[in-house]
């Protein structure tokens, strides 16, 4: 077991993790209290990591979530390290979503271990670095995930937006048979990356496996090195079995685990699924979405097709830092449509 906890919304029991590296048999179904309304369908969970810090944003976000999946509202749960128990507030964010879509709290407790590696980036709140351990390898094996199909990632800050109620992105995943959805590609930025690539290479090395097509051509930069390309996966909607269930890719996040280098370097769950995601799918199987628009802090994206002015007209509202400069990636991807990752899978565009 592992040292991070999680509280059970309805007993109050906290259970530790279980993190091994050998598939888990759960037969004991997780419960969990609904506010608003309990939900009808267990395809897919909306679910975020955040603190009452970034109430605002999160509000925005959830007013997006209940306007943009009005034809399809689905259960929304929040993850905090204890924010959000106040009954008032859940009340509040459960009216902000609306009466027709199922929220829950998870409350869990990341463990203050010394013994974790010191970091070379100081600077950086220790909560980032659990943030990223969190998504890489804890949130797959959280018992509330046995309940859905999909899972979608989101933080405080993502807003998706549009002019109308978007298509249920998880009822297309599941008749397409797709195992991952993305927005927006990203660049890592080198010194977030120290000894990831090598890492990597060791893993292949270790299990016999060579680069698949895929991983030599959006991961490997020139002269063999690593293009540091990222899905940006602070929007990632992902079948809940391939974290937890795939044996290679379950290896794979316990060997960036036991290295230590979420905590020493900063990397993040950005880098580590693409590598691993780019190497075991089947090109098919990702896809990446663009029939509604998306915005996370300074960069955004507009539906494809959308011209500039109507697409300057839909961001207006999310645009309230007038200080700050505001990124529009044409295509969804950063630095630019060259990024290796930003054409080479399916896109939706309904």
């Amino acid at each position: 077991q592992d040292e991070w906890q999680y509280q059970n919304s309805i007993t109050g029991e906290w259970y530790h993790w279980r993190t091994t590296s050998n598939k888990q048999n759960n037969s004991v179904e997780w419960r969990i209290k609904w506010l608003n309304i309990a939900p009808t369908s267990y395809l897919g969970v909306i679910v975020y990591l955040t603190t009452t810090g970034e109430l605002n944003p999160l509000n925005t976000s959830l007013t997006q979530l209940s306007r943009l999946l009005s034809n399809n509202p689905r259960p929304v749960v929040i993850f905090h390290e204890g924010d959000f128990d106040a009954d008032d507030l859940q009340k509040s964010l459960a009216k902000t979503l609306g009466d027709r879509n199922p929220l829950g709290f998870e409350r869990i407790r990341f463990s203050d271990n010394g013994n974790r590696p010191r970091s070379v980036h100081p600077r950086l709140s220790p909560k980032y670095f659990d943030m990223c351990r969190f998504f890489t390898l804890m949130l797959p094996n959280h018992p509330l995930l046995t309940l859905f199909t999909y899972y979608w990632r989101l933080d405080a800050h993502s807003y998706i937006f549009g002019p109308k109620p978007i298509e249920d992105p998880f009822e297309i995943m599941q008749k397409r048979q797709i195992q991952y959805a993305f927005v927006m590609a990203n660049e890592e930025a080198d010194h977030y990356a120290t000894g990831l690539w090598s890492l990597f290479h060791e893993f292949l090395h270790d299990h016999c496996l060579k680069p698949s097509k895929a991983f030599h051509q959006t991961q490997t930069g020139w002269l063999g090195g690593y293009s540091l390309a990222i899905i940006f996966t602070n929007f990632a909607i992902a079948n809940v079995s391939l974290f937890r269930d795939h044996s290679l890719i379950r290896a794979w996040l316990h060997t960036v685990d036991r290295n230590g280098g979420i905590y020493r370097y900063r990397w993040g769950d950005a880098p580590i699924h693409t590598l691993v995601l780019t190497q075991f799918l089947a090109k098919n199987h990702i896809v990446r979405l663009r029939y509604f628009g998306y915005m996370h802090r300074y960069e955004y994206v507009c539906a494809d097709g959308i011209e500039d002015d109507l697409c300057k007209a839909q961001i207006k509202p999310f645009l309230i830092d007038r200080d700050s400069k505001y990124d529009h990636c044409q295509d969804g991807c950063y630095p630019s449509s060259r990024n290796p990752l930003c054409h080479y899978y399916p896109e939706i565009k309904l």
